[in-house]
């Protein structure tokens, strides 16, 4: 038996509003109504449409409390809902900004690579001089990000359990991450040198046709060891990245990477 509540001409629901009417069951011995309401009565919400004036069910539950609260649980849910959907999002987006700058300092390692296996000193620094400052800033930043880009990696793969392929997987994480922390500590060598070439094209962009002093040579020798070694371990980073990685992988979200990880190993 249900028991509608008394409503007066001034609840009802106007033009472009909405009445909520709750609609309570009361149960009594022998079907008599007005004995003592069940505990367990069940109530239900009722909302009237002021543009074409139906009534459509919103809610059900054991009493209006609950009612409250599933209402109240449901706006969580919800909010909670927007929230992981937007992380993924933000995630996917940081994941793809990595694949990017690790592309990026793969060519740039390529490029400054072939420059200085195919020239001589006097005709490397000529064309070398003018970006020496722009180049030192490309790997530092690049090299940073590619470092933080394989950390990324490196946790995505240990939620996914590792692709089933245990210290395999790792190996090669550890391998990514590795030539980018090479790259990166190679940049470090290379700064002082790279200040010195271009601040030398700076005061006197002629300065490669003088004669190098002993000091300047058997520097930039050292120099040209540890630019070689950024730019190698900067490529090799990126044929690893590439041979690798599976781009659908790279831009999953975290959350379901993590169901994946406890579906697997939660039994251990």
């Amino acid at each position: 038996v249900f028991v509608l509540p008394k409503v007066e001409e001034s609840d009802l629901a106007g033009d472009n509003e909405e009445l909520a009417v709750t609609i309570t069951g009361d149960s009594g011995e022998d079907g008599q109504v007005g004995k003592e309401k069940d505990e367990h009565a069940e109530y239900a919400v009722y909302i009237e449409s002021g543009s074409d004036g139906m009534f459509k069910r919103r809610r059900q539950g054991k009493d209006p409390q609950g009612i409250a609260m599933h209402s109240r649980a449901d706006g969580g849910e919800r909010d909670q809902d927007k929230l992981k959907s937007f992380l993924d999002l933000l995630a996917s987006l940081i994941a793809s900004t990595f694949a990017f700058c690790q592309g990026l300092l793969g060519g740039i390692s390529l490029l400054l690579l072939y420059y200085l296996t195919n020239q001589d000193d006097r005709s490397f620094l000529r064309s070398f001089a003018p970006l020496a400052s722009d180049a030192q800033k490309a790997f530092m930043f690049l090299s940073a990000m590619s470092i933080v880009g394989a950390l990324d990696k490196w946790s995505k793969d240990q939620m996914a359990g590792w692709m089933l392929r245990g210290s395999t997987q790792k190996l090669i994480d550890g391998i990514i991450v590795a030539n980018y922390a090479v790259c990166f500590a190679a940049t470090l060598v290379c700064a002082p040198m790279d200040d010195i070439i271009a601040s030398s094209h700076q005061r006197s962009p002629e300065w490669f046709r003088w004669e190098l002093g002993a000091d300047f040579t058997a520097t930039l020798a050292m120099w040209r060891v540890a630019h070689v070694v950024r730019c190698l371990f900067g490529l090799l980073g990126w044929v690893s990245v590439s041979w690798e990685t599976r781009s659908y992988l790279n831009n999953a979200p975290n959350k379901p990477l993590h169901d994946i990880y406890e579906k697997l190993f939660s039994n251990q």
